[in-house]
Order: C-alpha cells, then structure tokens, then sequence
C-alpha cells in the first residue's frame, strides 16, 4: 500500500510539474479572444501604441519583449520570445522604432526613400500594407496624425472604403448612393451624392439610420433590395439593421434657411415623410430614384468596433445590378434605458380607433386597448412618453408601464381632459392612490388640465390648482404641466402669463421661441413672445424664464406646435432633418428638463382623405391601414426619426457634461447652435459635432 500511494504521488507531482511546464512553454500561443496574429515572424495586428505588460496578457504563457520591464514601450521589431519561438512585434507606423508614432517617422521614412542612411523598420513604415515604402505611406501617417477618419495603420481596423463595387450583373441604366439621415432628398434628385458606401455610427442601446437612392435613366418594375447580416471585424457579434422604403409626398421643403441670404430657398418636388415596410419588389421610373432608410440599432451588449454588410439591388429576374458596402461604427458606451430629457407627446386612443372605424365600423367597439398600446409602445421605442398611458393607471397592465425606465412621464387624470369640470373624479382619485403608491409612479405622474393658455384664460390654471388642492388637501404633494406661449394677463399691470401661473405649475413648458432674447429682434412677421411694456417693466423674457429653474421645487421644459414657424426649429415636414433634431441641441444650451409636443397623429383623417400631410404639424407617425398594412401596425416618419435621434443626441451631451463638465460640451455645441435662431445648417457640422461628443465620452468614462 505504502509503494502504491508513493507511485500515486509521484504521479500527481509530475502531472503537475508536466501542466506548469506547458502553461510556462506556451510558446508564442494567443490567448483565447486576443486580436492579434503571429505569422510571418511578425506579431501582427497591433492596433497602435502599447506596454509590453499589455502586448504579454495576448499571450498564453510567459513571453519576453526584448528584455523591457512590463511598464516599457513596445518598439517596432522587438523581439517576441517564448518557448524557442520569436517574432518581432510591429507598431505600424513606428518606423523610428522609438514606441511612438510621430511626426519623426514621417521624416524618417522620408529620408529612407530617398535613400538615405537611416535606421528604420521599413515593415512598421509600410502602413498601407503593399510589400515596399512610398510616398503613399507617408501620407497616410500624416492623414492619422492629422486625425483624419477611416485611417488605420497596417490596415489592422476596417475602415469606411467609400470605392464602388461592382455587381456580377452591373446595370448603366441604374445608380446606387447614399445620403445622410440629415437631408431629405427630392425624388426627381438624381445627382450622385458621391456617397458610394456609408459609415453609420452609434452608441450600444441606440439606433441610427442612413439613407440610399436608387435612381434610373428608363423604367424599371420588379426591383428588390436586400442587405446582408452585419459581420463584426473581429467577428465578434453583429447588429440590428431593417430597411424602410420612403413614400414620397408632393411637397415643398426649406433649405438653408438661416443662411445670411434674405432669399428663402425652397425645393418643390416629391419627398419623404411615411417610412414604410420594405416591399417585396419596387419600380423606378425614369429619371426618378426611389429612397430608403437603413434602420441599425445595436443592443446593449453589443461589441464595440465595426462592422461590414453588403446592400445588394436586383432586377425581375433576380440578377444582382448594384452593389455597395454599408458599415456601422459602435462606439465603446452605452446610452441609458432611461433618456437624460422627459418627454410628453400627445397620442389618442381615440383617435386610432376612430381612424379605424372609418375602414371597419368594428373597431369602435376597439380591442381592449391593444392597438392603442401597440403604438404607446411604438413611441417608446423612439424615446417618447405619450400623455396618457394605454390603460387607466388602476388598470393592472398599467403597471409594468409606470414601472418602465423608458417612461418618463404620464397623466395621472386620463385622456384628452383639458378642463377640471370635465373630470371623472372618483377616476382620478383611484388612478392618484395608485399612482402614490409607488414612488417611481408618483415622480412620473402630473396634472395636465389646462393647455395653452391665453390672456384670460390664464383663470383656467388657478382654477385648476384651486380644484386639485380641494380634492386632494393642502399638503398633496401634486405636480401641474402647463405648456405656455406669452400673452398679456393684466396690461394695466403689467402682469403677464409667465409671471401670473408661477404659483399654480410646477412644470413649465414655455414655447422655444420664448428662449430667445427680445432684444436680439424677431424675423420678420414674427411677433416677439413678450411684449415690449413687459419687458420694459420685467425684463427680459429669456432670463425670467431661466430664472424659474432657480426653485428646486420647478421643471422646466419646452415645446414646440405650429408654433414658431419658419425660420425657427420646429417638427415640420417642410424643414430638413438636422432642423428637426438640431432643438434636442439647443434642449441642452438652455439646460431644460423635457420636451412636449401636442400630438403625434393630428393629421390623419386629412392624410386618410386626401394623402396629404400638409406641413405635418402634430403628425408624427401613420396608420398603417393608410397604405394597407396590418390595421394595428404604426408606421413611423422620416421626422419621428429625427425626433428619436435627437433625443439620443441629448443623452451624448448629458453624458459628455457628467465626465468633462459643461463648458467642454459647450465647445462642441456652439459650433452647432448658439440660440433657437442661430445654426449651422450644414450636415456635415452636426455630425462631426455628434462624433466630438461621442469622443469625450469615450475617453473619459471610466
């Protein structure tokens, strides 16, 4: 027994001893998810600069750099060793073999081309991968220095390769392009946008979109498109992508409209609006194109880094004619479930239901509010609390909702009741009991009776808060939303309304155009938001309005209706896109708490008669029996978009302001927008000002 157990041990110590060598003589084995590759003599694909404790954890066993401490700079050709094995780490760009990638390795690739007797590692030096030193690579060393996008030394990253690629069955009498989600593009535009692929990018847990024309010489009937699953460069994951295919409606839009030129620019022609299902097939008449919407959106465990699809057009017999490459940038951050803004937007449960009855009387019967809750959730999903929720607050599938970190607001006294009068109350105490029952329910909830008040119709709001008092007691801790324009209350005082409904809200949802300074003057036919006796007697609207955000008590918000018009920002069918979700950047200049709009589906007995939207005031989003879909299916707009994105937009500045404080936001934001009639309207500064946010964020965060 004793030899036994001996032999055993003996047994187990040289198990051992055999496992602890191996771990140790690894050789030059990666560890398993490393990123790097060694073949050819080289350790490939290190994507700039690193430690020599950093470039060992990719290593399965213990390996030696060239004898460097673990805190040392890796240097192009040190030497790799582990096990009998070794191969030279390469630092694409490094070309001086100092560990940085500098100026001083464009200079000395410089001189080695020249051929000057300069000490270089020529294989750190070709960046562009193509076996010999030129000029070319000193080029693109500079453009990464210089910071220019879609430049990666050594070719380790993918990057955005804007070339065209050719279909096996290329069409002339076709073109491919893309665009971004900023512009809307007419129908009759055929003009290549010199867009031959696209980077969309974006945040884990949000979605961003792109848009791609296909446009024709001669007619064509019996088009498909479709787009291949996103591949991760590393192969690690992939996103979410749908396409959307634009319905065109006959309408003007305004370009470039705050431009120093007094002359109002506008284009009449077919645009976007309604973003429907792809279809099965499409046509294109001539001289026309047909546009899309790529739809991403990347879950929140989605890996960073990029990825690659290719969107493919076919002809009726199922030959593919167009070809380009799309990619998606995930940046390293995840956006909150919770968006930094609140959000209130008028939808009607009747209103859907009476849409509907006009195709089918058995809808005013309704379904037990499924429909209407289908579409509740259909603006959560574009960041958007609606004012009422699906079901009374009382009702038990109300709960999940109120409980939703997505939901950041909701009427606690029902749907569509703009006087107390008219108020079930015994309702409405159920559904405040309820609703105070659970503090995330109650920080949600408020009283929303009284809408745009004007003149003496500011008695509603004292009457309102007089009625609530009474019902509930003194000390109900009770919140009231009151959205506001300006208007004399009592001139012969000059009392106005900001001033008269301060003690009766407590959130309040001023009108953009009364965040711009009277004294900075109006457009012309505009009317200034405060008149010039108040202001002489109060001051200036702007800082009284800032100034109620000084009682922590108050919320301040703002909204927009058919109200301002043009020029201001606002919701309109006749503006761009970036004048849409520039308001969610000028949301974060003057620092308010929520956005309110007045409805999302105000246009849709004129649209079901008429398939017309007008200039789309109110109408955010479509049914889908307009166009002949699933009657319960919404369909969302080319604005609704925008609004979504802006909101998003909000969350990056929010974010970037809790890492790096304001002012560094600011920076940013100014290039954009100084004030809700101040702005660049070039896409091309709204995105790059997106990208410097989306930069901070993930620099700074820890």
């Amino acid at each position: 027994m004793k030899k036994l157990l001996t032999l055993v041990l003996t047994g187990a110590m040289l198990l051992s001893c055999a496992v602890s060598v191996f771990a140790d003589d690894a050789g030059l084995a990666l560890v398993e998810g490393s990123r790097l590759k060694v073949e050819n003599g080289i350790v490939d694909m290190i994507d700039g600069t690193l430690t020599v404790g950093e470039l060992k954890a990719n290593f399965a066993g213990a390996v030696d750099v060239a004898g460097k401490a673990d805190d040392a700079a890796v240097c192009s050709d040190d030497a790799v060793t582990a096990g009998g094995e070794t191969a030279k780490a390469i630092i694409w760009g490094d070309a001086s073999k100092d560990g940085k990638i500098t100026l001083t390795d464009a200079t000395r690739m410089l001189q080695s081309i020249a051929k000057w007797n300069v000490d270089i590692s020529a294989t750190a030096g070709d960046v562009d991968r193509n076996d010999k030193l030129t000029l070319a690579d000193v080029s693109k060393l500079l453009q990464k220095l210089a910071k220019w996008d879609n430049i990666s030394l050594g070719n380790v990253r993918w990057v955005l390769d804007n070339s065209k690629i050719k279909a096996e069955n290329e069409n002339a009498a076709l073109d491919l392009f893309f665009n971004t989600n900023l512009i809307k593009t007419g129908r009759s535009d055929n003009e290549n946008t010199g867009y031959n692929a696209y980077k969309v990018k974006l945040a884990r847990n949000e979605s961003e979109a792109c848009q791609f024309y296909v446009a024709a010489k001669e007619n064509f009937e019996g088009l498909t498109v479709e787009l291949s699953d996103f591949v991760h460069e590393y192969g690690e994951g992939t996103v979410a992508a749908e396409i959307l295919m634009h319905y065109y409606i006959d309408m003007t839009v305004h370009t470039n409209a705050l431009k120093e030129s007094p002359e109002e620019i506008i284009e009449n022609d077919g645009f976007v609006d309604p973003l429907l299902p792809l279809a099965d097939s499409f046509e294109v008449k001539a001289d026309k194109n047909q546009g899309f919407t790529i739809n991403v959106t990347a879950g929140k465990d989605t890996p960073a880094g990029m990825y690659k699809a290719v969107l493919t057009v076919k002809d009726s017999e199922g030959k593919a004619v167009k070809c380009a490459n799309v990619f998606v940038e995930v940046w390293d951050f995840t956006l909150p479930d919770t968006p930094y803004s609140k959000s209130s937007f008028g939808m009607s449960g009747y209103s859907i239901y009476a849409t509907l009855g006009a195709y089918d009387k058995k809808w005013y019967n309704g379904d037990n509010a499924a429909t209407h809750a289908a579409h509740y959730e259909f603006l959560l999903q574009h960041n958007i609390s609606a004012y009422q929720l699906p079901y009374e607050p009382t009702d038990s599938r109300a709960d999940a909702l109120m409980s939703d970190p997505r939901v950041t607001s909701f009427e606690i006294c029902g749907e569509n009741l703009r006087l107390p009068e008219d108020d079930n109350w015994n309702q409405t105490m159920a559904n405040w009991n309820k609703v105070q029952s659970n503090p995330v329910w109650a920080e949600k909830g408020h009283f929303y009776y009284v809408d745009e008040p004007y003149m003496t119709g500011s008695t509603l709001i004292k009457h309102q808060y007089e009625y609530i008092t009474e019902k509930l007691g003194a000390d109900a801790d009770f919140d009231i939303i009151v959205p506001f324009f300006n208007s004399d209350v009592d001139p012969g005082q000059y009392i106005d309304m900001l001033e008269f409904i301060q003690p009766y809200v407590d959130i309040f949802v001023p009108r953009s155009d009364g965040f711009h300074a009277n004294t900075a003057g109006v457009p012309y036919g505009r009317s200034p938001w405060t008149s010039r006796g108040i202001v002489n007697k109060k001051g200036e609207n702007l800082d009284r309005i800032m100034k109620l955000k000084e009682d922590p008590e108050n919320e301040l918000w703002w909204y927009v209706c058919i109200d301002p018009g043009f020029p201001y920002p606002n919701l309109f069918t006749v503006q761009q896109g970036n004048m849409n979700r520039v308001i969610w950047w000028q949301q974060f200049i003057f620092d308010t708490e929520g956005f309110l709009y007045w409805a999302t589906q105000a246009e849709w007995d004129t649209f079901r008669k008429s398939n017309n939207v007008g200039i789309g005031d109110g109408c955010l989003m479509y049914l889908g029996a307009f166009f002949g879909y699933e009657q319960n299916l919404p369909i969302t707009s080319y604005r609704l978009i925008q609004v979504r994105d802006g909101f998003d937009d909000f969350d990056y500045l929010k974010m970037a302001e809790e890492l790096v404080g304001r002012e560094k936001v600011m920076e940013i934001v100014t290039k954009l927008t100084t004030d809700v009639l101040k702005v660049n309207e070039d896409p091309a500064v709204m995105e790059a000002c997106r990208d410097a946010v989306a930069k901070l964020i993930v620099e700074n965060q820890k």
